[in-house]
């Protein structure tokens, strides 16, 4: 059974990080996503930034069913329709434009638009979106642009990506109108190019507690590390 959009934010919203991989090693990813998984990370997003990036997407999908699955950086109607025949569970961009936005109205793959600002925002809720990805979110403000946007938009969930990390994502977290956060910190290209697992392993685990941990009433309290 096909995931549909709202099984999949279902997940991403229980497991509030999704690590972003960029990897152009199909053997290097499928070890790193098992990593990742075994330490209740069990969604990803592999982007397309990689020249090999569809056969990397392909392949993980394959070794890793129970994962969900995501493809990254899909910037065109071709790649959303490479994503979709690879397999995978969802899609994301880094923005929104009205080819696009009606690419995906064609393929039903689950999908979640980029915004940088309120402009984006209104136009993806044009197009029936109401879970969006702020990028990137440290340059923009991160929970400072959060707070302000859910003034005049409150029904919107976000998902944070850019420059995210293990210090700043619980506090972002903590924010109702945030769904889940993503980030490379845990799973960055040194440490896969080392197949150092243990390494990648033990940071995934520490993003999943301070997951756990976070929480609206929690906002104001410091996280130790």
């Amino acid at each position: 059974m096909k995931p549909t959009l709202q099984s999949v934010l279902s997940s991403l919203k229980e497991i509030r990080i999704l690590p972003i991989l960029v990897v152009d090693d199909i053997d290097l990813a499928i070890n790193c996503v098992t990593t990742l998984a075994e330490q209740g990370l069990s969604a990803v997003e592999i982007t397309f930034r990689t020249p090999n990036a569809l056969n990397v997407l392909r392949e993980v999908i394959k070794a890793c069913p129970d994962v969900i699955i995501g493809a990254g950086t899909v910037l065109t109607q071709q790649q959303l329709e490479a994503a979709a025949e690879a397999g995978a569970a969802f899609a994301l961009s880094p923005g929104i434009t009205p080819q696009l936005a009606h690419a995906v109205a064609c393929s039903r793959l689950p999908f979640i638009p980029g915004v940088s600002h309120a402009s984006d925002l209104m136009l993806a809720m044009e197009y029936g979106f109401d879970v969006v990805k702020l990028f990137p979110a440290d340059l923009l403000g991160g929970s400072r642009l959060v707070k302000a946007l859910a003034g005049p938009f409150p029904d919107v969930r976000f998902c944070l990506t850019g420059g995210i990390t293990i210090e700043t994502m619980p506090h972002m977290l903590a924010l109702p109108s945030v769904m889940c956060v993503g980030g490379s910190w845990m799973c960055t290209a040194d440490l896969i190019d080392a197949k150092n697992w243990s390494r990648i392993g033990a940071l995934a685990a520490q993003a999943a507690t301070a997951a756990r941990d976070s929480s609206p009433d929690k906002l104001s309290r410091p996280l130790i590390v």
